[in-house]
Parts: structure tokens; C-alpha cells; sequence
């Protein structure tokens, strides 16, 4: 999944709906691919930690990557980067390869 825009305020749900189809599945593994978003707000946080819940809920893997350096500081915060697997980029993040 590569998101790009700004979120709205029903942006979890919206997502939620969308990928309703595989969120029924077990042991789902998912890359979010964050190359194309230049900042990070509220919503999209929100977005992307709910989505995690959702994966976590049934066994998943979700990978964050291609953080640009503004991105990389909401995901340093010790909350966030204990729930996130952050690779830098597509290709690393498909090997499971962190640097």
C-alpha cells in the first residue's frame, strides 16, 4: 500500500472498509510504502496505527518504509517505534532486512 494526500477525519474507517477483505485473512502481511507522503499529521497517524491494530488483531506483519526525514521523527518517538517495523526502503522492507 503507498498512501499519499492528507487523511481526513474518517480516514480509519474508509480504510477499514477498503481493505475489509483482507483483514479477514490470518497471518496477512502488509508494506506501507510512505514515499509519497511528505508530513505526517493526526489523521494519518491515526490511519496507520489503527490499520496496525487491525493487522496485529490477526497475526499479521505490518512494515513502514521510505520514511523522508521530517516522517522519521514521528516514528522515533519510543511509543511508535516499539509498534513499528521501519525499513528504508520497498526492497529491504519485502526481505525483511533492517539496517
Amino acid at each position: 500500500m503507498s498512501p499519499s494526500g492528507k487523511a481526513q477525519n474518517n480516514e480509519p474507517l474508509r480504510v477499514k472498509y477498503l481493505f475489509k477483505r483482507w483483514l479477514t485473512q490470518e497471518g496477512l502481511r502488509v508494506i506501507v510504502n510512505l514515499k509519497e507522503l511528505a508530513q505526517f499529521g493526526v489523521w494519518e497517524m491515526g490511519l496507520i496505527t489503527s490499520f496496525k491494530k487491525e493487522v496485529d488483531q490477526r497475526s499479521g506483519i505490518l512494515r513502514v518504509c521510505h520514511l523522508n526525514p521530517a516522517l522519521k521523527g514521528y516514528f522515533q518517538n519510543d511509543r511508535f517505534a516499539e509498534q513499528f517495523e521501519i525499513y528504508s526502503d520497498l526492497e529491504s522492507a519485502m526481505d525483511g532486512e533492517r539496517n
